[in-house]
């Protein structure tokens, strides 16, 4: 028979001494005579014992406590991260709606100051590469939107409508290559044609050699193509190219960042009868 380890014959010299003074404490040891001499002695030899049990058993007892207290902690601060997360993410919606409420009641008042007879709509798509500018936004035919449409946005003229269906409408913005909208210096009354460049710029062609233009200068729409009411703001002009055959090159930045919007609104007016016919309008500097 293979012997105990020495573990495990403290385990069991542990266990018979615990057993053996139960028995002699217990009523039933008492009424058969126990010798006190012998209960004592036992009780003395097996007290140390006793007492190793007890400190095992409380510890044993504090190890499991502390454990569930650390697992309910751990459920506590799990619950709070996702509270934390909830509130950033609440945080950060309610930030982004406080920029876009100002865009919305600035479009507002410029549709009952302004036009009227207009509808505001969001941009959906864009492609803003190469010579090609344009965007999509989510007004179609079933709001009233149809070809030529002008679109405006808080502070001047973002383009027209190209092609719509009942939902949607595309709309070729200034900047882009093969758009023209007829542009007047504010401060001289210079007139010319307002073309989309390569990349985000404008210039304003056939302008008279004599014409009075100013770097700086705002230009706005003249409303003479037909299509643009008057005084929606174009831009500033930037620089001014004298051409030799006796006309200016006047190029603008464009006072819009159009990479930027998000929000436009499309006037539904015949231009010709349009009650968007104040100079100016727009954010002046």
């Amino acid at each position: 028979m293979p012997a105990l380890s020495h573990s495990r014959q403290n385990a069991a010299i542990l266990l018979t001494l615990l057993v053996l003074q139960w028995f002699l404490m217990s009523d039933s040891a008492r009424r058969h005579g126990g010798s006190p001499a012998v209960e004592g002695l036992v009780m003395r030899v097996s007290a140390p014992g006793v007492r190793a049990a007890h400190a095992v058993a409380g510890l044993v007892r504090g190890g499991v406590n502390g454990a569930r207290n650390l697992l309910a902690a751990h459920v506590r601060n799990t619950a709070l991260e996702v509270e934390v997360q909830q509130l950033r993410t609440e945080l950060v919606r309610v930030r982004e709606a406080e920029p876009e409420n100002l865009r919305l009641r600035r479009l507002l008042g410029m549709r009952e100051d302004l036009a009227p007879r207009s509808v505001a709509a969001t941009i959906v798509t864009a492609n803003l590469g190469g010579g090609t500018r344009v965007v999509v936004v989510d007004r179609g035919t079933r709001d009233g939107v149809r070809d030529a449409c002008p679109v405006v946005a808080w502070g001047g003229a973002v383009g027209r409508v190209v092609s719509v269906d009942a939902r949607h409408a595309k709309v070729r913005l200034l900047t882009d290559a093969s758009s023209g909208v007829a542009g007047i210096v504010q401060r001289s009354r210079a007139q010319g044609i307002v073309e989309g460049q390569a990349g985000a710029a404008l210039q304003m062609l056939y302008v008279p050699r004599y014409s009075d233009v100013l770097h700086g200068d705002r230009v706005v729409t003249s409303g003479l193509d037909g299509i643009f009411p008057r005084g929606f703001g174009i831009g500033r002009v930037s620089s001014i190219v004298e051409d030799p055959f006796g006309a200016q090159t006047v190029h603008i930045a464009p006072e819009l960042e159009y990479a930027s919007l998000e929000e436009v609104l499309i006037l539904l007016d015949d231009p010709a009868g349009s009650a968007v016919s104040r100079e100016g309008a727009g954010v002046q500097p």
